[in-house]
């Protein structure tokens, strides 16, 4: 659908052409087992229960529907699946029918609603206005992809009810809420996304309401005896997401992904130096080398990185995934490119287990992957990062090509055909990109240039970080990359062309990073190594799914030991015990 309002900065990034673009090898089987296993199993009658039977059993239910829309809906755009879309179209219609005349759609009987209710914890009705951010991020997406005029209404009516209540009658966004007031205001994203699509002026004023509200000073006579989470103000002041608000990582990411939304429209500055000064912070002291962060669900200190079972929520993992994102489209700078793979190769897909489609909350790098374990202990069976994984794996084609700077660019390099654009003397075409071969398994391949007569352009090529002996090849030309690592190809292209592609892809020791011991991981490409305990002994079980392992002879406590390692993303998938870390090893001296 068409925006009410145009960004007001320059995007570098655009995504590639979903609807022609299609993978096949690792990446495209485990988005199929998202599809398959995860989107289309899923009960939404158990989803859309708290809605239609209020008050929900669990205090967030209402954020489920949302994130599964969310999801389904990038799935689909993908793969044009018709299951999907009439799963879709019956979750909408149901969710739709039971907005309240008022607006309201969220799951609180109406004397809870919107966290008015006296004397209620952290875990009460503070989270309604959280769920109805879901809500709004998962009819928006929808009408966005299929031009369903009631979602967009749906929406409209909830936006307004929520301008009525806190902005028109002063309700506190920070009373209203968890986390120093970060779960209400992180519904900025969905307000923003609507003012985009409506260019109604009430929604930027609610924009600028919510970011005022994280100033929000401590009221003593409420029992929520602590001030506002400060932001803004902190994040520009010293940059720390450890020192800001309560450190809670899920929500305080949420809330920059919405910041990011509002200054496409509303270019502040501050919003986006706010942005990447928490991204800098997290990305230098608090990021795991499986590309996710927190630890209990918090950030945590300067290089600390406690490797046990609550290391990197799933959800953190996804809107770490989205901040980056959102800063790539904005700077086109190549860093972003290489978080998002790392974050897509390892912490993302290692949540999602690859043979039931099933979700770990937490992705320890040592430990197990407790598949549904905290959604077996709740009512209903679902918990938050089981409804984040998959828009995150369901996400990845808006970031893996697209076009930079007008260039078509191939910044993953997932097998199969990508459908891009190019301008060439101020015209625009289409080419079509096929990578062979069987990355990130092996690191050469070629790319056939696929368009409908020879043109004049740039093919634009990241080479990753952890290669500096890349090569892309054609004709009798070798290009590698310099210090930018974007390679780009200027020549005239004919159909057929071919850019032969070596990426080495050799097995490396990487420290992981926590100041406090000695630890390295071995790390292959974009794919961080696990030991694992179903295959130390008699080899890969006959039930695995994945690749069979590498070995890897190197030194431990002076010791020659060969280790046998599979990929981080399919260790654990029988809920057995690995190991990404290792002590005291030292590399075996060649000589």
């Amino acid at each position: 659908m068409g925006l009410a309002v145009q960004p007001e900065v320059d995007i570098a990034f655009e995504p590639a052409d979903l609807s022609g673009t299609r993978y096949n090898g690792w990446i495209a089987d485990r988005m199929t087992i998202n599809v398959e296993k995860r989107l289309l199993t899923l009960d939404l009658q158990m989803i859309l229960d708290p809605f239609v039977n209020r008050p929900g059993k669990q205090w967030w239910a209402g954020e489920h529907v949302g994130k599964f829309l969310h999801a389904a809906t990038h799935a689909w755009l993908f793969t044009g699946d018709d299951r999907l879309k009439a799963r879709m179209d019956s979750g909408v219609s149901t969710l739709i029918d039971t907005q309240l005349p008022n607006g309201y759609l969220g799951t609180y009987n109406e004397s809870d609603q919107f966290g008015q209710g006296d004397g209620i914890g952290w875990n009460g009705p503070v989270w309604d206005v959280w769920t109805h951010k879901y809500v709004l991020i998962g009819l928006l997406t929808y009408y966005r992809a299929t031009g369903h005029e009631p979602s967009l209404e749906a929406s409209r009516r909830v936006a307004d009810l929520l301008y009525e209540v806190f902005v028109v009658g002063k309700r506190s966004m920070r009373l209203a809420s968890a986390h120093q007031g970060m779960a209400a205001t992180s519904v900025l994203e969905p307000i923003a996304i609507l003012y985009r699509l409506t260019g109604e002026p009430r929604y930027l004023a609610f924009c600028h309401a919510i970011i005022n509200a994280w100033e929000d000073e401590n009221d003593p006579e409420t029992w929520m005896n602590e001030d506002g989470c400060r932001l803004l103000t902190s994040l520009l002041e010293h940059g720390n997401v450890y020192r800001t608000a309560n450190r809670k990582a899920y929500e305080m990411l949420s809330n920059l992904v919405g910041l990011l939304e509002l200054y496409r429209v509303d270019p502040d500055e501050r919003y986006l130096t706010a942005c990447m000064n928490a991204w800098n912070d997290i990305a230098a002291k608090r990021l795991y080398i499986t590309g996710t962060a927190s630890y209990h669900e918090h950030f945590t200190p300067d290089h600390r990185l406690p490797s046990g079972q609550a290391a990197g929520e799933g959800c953190v993992t996804v809107t770490w995934l989205q901040l980056t994102r959102h800063l790539l489209e904005l700077t086109g700078e190549v860093r972003y490119a290489d978080e998002l793979e790392r974050t897509t190769y390892n912490a993302l897909l290692a949540a999602q287990s690859p043979r039931t489609g099933e979700v770990t909350y937490f992705v320890p790098l040592v430990g197990r992957k407790h598949y549904n374990g905290h959604d077996a202990k709740l009512d209903p069976p679902i918990s938050c990062c089981s409804s984040s994984i998959p828009r995150g794996i369901a996400m990845v084609p808006t970031f893996a090509s697209g076009v930079l700077n007008g260039k078509p660019a191939l910044l993953q390099y997932i097998p199969g055909k990508h459908v891009l654009h190019y301008t060439s003397d101020n015209d625009r075409g289409k080419v079509t990109l096929h990578v062979s071969g069987d990355y990130p398994r092996k690191g050469d391949f070629e790319v056939e240039v696929d368009l409908e007569q020879a043109a004049q352009f740039a093919v634009v090529l990241r080479a990753p970080s952890w290669a500096p002996g890349f090569e892309a090849r054609i004709g009798s030309v070798t290009h590698r990359p310099s210090d930018g690592r974007l390679i780009e190809i200027e020549r005239v292209w004919s159909p057929g062309d071919r850019v032969r592609v070596k990426i080495p892809l050799e097995i490396r020791q990487v420290p992981d990073g926590d100041e406090t011991g000695n630890s390295v991981a071995f790390v292959r490409g974009p794919q961080v190594l696990a030991t694992d305990t179903a295959i130390e002994e008699n080899g890969i079980p006959e039930s695995w799914w994945g690749d069979t392992p590498y070995t890897q002879v190197v030194e431990q406590n002076g010791i020659e030991k060969a280790f046998r390692l599979v990929t981080f993303a399919d260790a654990g998938q029988n809920k057995e015990e690995y190991a990404v870390l290792h002590e005291d090893v030292e590399a075996i001296d060649p000589t």
